[in-house]
């Protein structure tokens, strides 16, 4: 059988990642690459084998789509492909505000045409294993998701890098509801777009979550540590390693000439195993869900909260920026 096209839209850092698993899979193939930048879309095209084209309306000739534009245009684009059946991947997050991600979502449940969001996360093996090895329910959910400063993206750093921590959480929280959502975020100026946030998501008794994002670092930083009564499993998402730490006993020693506290602690490190890099796995599942192999109705269903919970944390945001600063004296 012939493999199904796909067509690229956007060619920026999200877009290039995109067309370069196109062109590596075995289960598709490349369509055309859409940038109103006709040279670096063309440039993109050449290099790994697709067609360009600055008009969003060739995509519509692919068989399935993926939307890596700026998110300001994903409402625009994804209504134009839905409406003419096209299958979507759509970077988070899928549209600038919850009303315009519902109307995305409605309209694909209406048209039953298959959609997606960039929740790449869900496709690192490391957290396939660290779901394996967890004996108990988290209690306590640590995330840090840093990076230096990205002079392209304009949204804020809740909706850029914290919804996929927001979303990771949720999955190994195990749809538990959020009954509380605190948080503080920091912009280099007025009216400017938040760079730096941190919140805390509570689960009522079953536990809770800090989770900090930033574009305002000196390195790339994505790390999970997750804490069980049993168990802390530590998680490097870049490096894709897992190290498990169970503490076995704790004491302090009578003798004034030993160390005053000795802990015995047993120290893990899984294998684990590595099908294929997140990005490609991510594909995989979008052509599954295409084909028919994944429930249509879960996949839009399970997109929708992290978005309901990142405007919860924006909304916590904004509410404490507009404290008065407290003046001592």
């Amino acid at each position: 059988m012939t493999r199904p096209t796909v067509a690229v839209i956007g060619a920026g850092a999200m877009g290039t990642n995109h067309a370069r698993v196109v062109s590596e899979s075995l289960r598709v193939r490349p369509g055309v690459i859409v940038d109103l930048d006709t040279s670096r879309a063309h440039q993109l095209a050449e290099r790994y084998g697709f067609e360009a084209t600055p008009d969003v309306a060739a995509a519509a000739e692919c068989d399935m789509a993926i939307i890596a534009t700026s998110t300001e245009s994903h409402l625009a684009i994804a209504l134009q492909l839905l409406d003419r059946g096209i299958p979507l991947l759509i970077e988070k997050p899928i549209a600038s505000n919850l009303a315009e991600m519902q109307v995305v979502c409605d309209m694909a449940k209406a048209k039953h045409v298959p959609i997606t969001c960039g929740f790449v996360e869900r496709f690192n093996a490391v957290l396939d294993t660290t779901v394996q090895v967890l004996v108990d329910e988290p209690m306590h959910i640590v995330t840090m998701r840093h990076s230096p400063k990205a002079e392209r993206i304009t949204n804020s750093v809740v909706y850029d890098l914290l919804i996929h921590d927001i979303d990771l959480v949720l999955r190994l929280m195990g749809g538990k509801e959020v009954t509380k959502v605190t948080a503080a975020s920091w912009s280099p100026s007025p009216g400017a777009a938040a760079e730096i946030a941190d919140c805390t998501l509570q689960f009522g008794d079953a536990g809770m979550a800090t989770l900090s994002a930033s574009r305002a670092g000196q390195r790339k930083l994505r790390s999970v540590e997750v804490f069980t009564p049993t168990t802390l499993a530590e998680v490097d998402l870049l490096r894709a390693d897992l190290t498990v730490y169970r503490n076995v006993r704790q004491e302090q020693p009578q003798d004034a000439k030993a160390l005053t506290y000795r802990a015995e602690t047993i120290i893990e490190i899984p294998f684990v195993r590595h099908t294929n890099e997140p990005l490609a796995r991510q594909l995989d599942h979008f052509v599954n869900l295409v084909e028919g192999r994944v429930d249509l109705e879960a996949e839009i269903n399970g997109l929708i909260p992290p978005h309901v919970i990142a405007d919860r944390v924006e909304a916590a945001c904004l509410s404490t920026s507009d404290l008065q600063p407290m003046v001592t004296r």
